[in-house]
């Protein structure tokens, strides 16, 4: 009675994949609830004809690698339309959606088949600079120079005795019994 069914799995499989795709649409701010909704039914309606083909792969892996591979071909065609998908215009196509504010401004046409004519002149009027170049150089090890206070501790750290700490330790603890009688003896009455 406790054991799971194959189609059982294969539900849990699926509702793990939907939960997921929709976090992955999240992370892309996809506020937009409707649109939410449209996308995910579509990438999991798609997902599981993909499935059906691949048996031998998981629904969440095959749902996250669709979605995956349409974000990229979306944003890279929202960089440049006319040059092929890669990785290179689908980084710039995704720096400029988030940098420039433009995910507020068209929140229901991410991963629409025909972005706004607006939305496409902004992610190309978006200008984006690298840094400089990277350098790498090598630290060496430097002695720092402490002045006078390092002889003053040096000469003190030599001079250590225990015999210094046990004195102050039971002067400190005669002057704690001392005042805790005077308090008693005040305070008692």
């Amino acid at each position: 009675m406790g054991e799971m069914t194959a189609e059982s799995r294969s539900t849990d499989a699926w509702n793990a994949a939907c939960l997921r795709l929709e976090d992955y649409l999240r992370a892309h701010r996809v506020h937009d609830r409707e649109h939410l909704l449209r996308l995910n039914l579509g990438l999991l309606a798609e997902a599981h004809r993909l499935h059906a083909a691949a048996p031998d792969r998981t629904p969440l892996d095959v749902t996250m690698e669709l979605a995956t591979d349409r974000t990229e071909a979306w944003f890279s065609r929202l960089a440049d339309d006319s040059a092929p998908s890669d990785a290179r215009l689908a980084a710039r196509g995704r720096a400029a959606w988030f940098a420039s504010g433009l995910h507020r401004e068209w929140p229901a046409a991410f991963l629409d088949s025909a972005p706004p004519a607006e939305l496409l002149a902004a992610v190309r009027s978006a200008s984006m600079q690298a840094g400089p170049a990277l350098e790498f150089t090598s630290l060496l090890r430097t002695e720092v120079d402490y002045g006078p206070m390092e002889d003053l501790a040096g000469g003190t750290w030599q001079q250590f005795s225990w015999s210094h700490v046990l004195r102050a330790f039971f002067i400190w603890v005669a002057i704690f019994f001392a005042a805790y009688g005077g308090y008693l003896a005040f305070f008692s009455r």
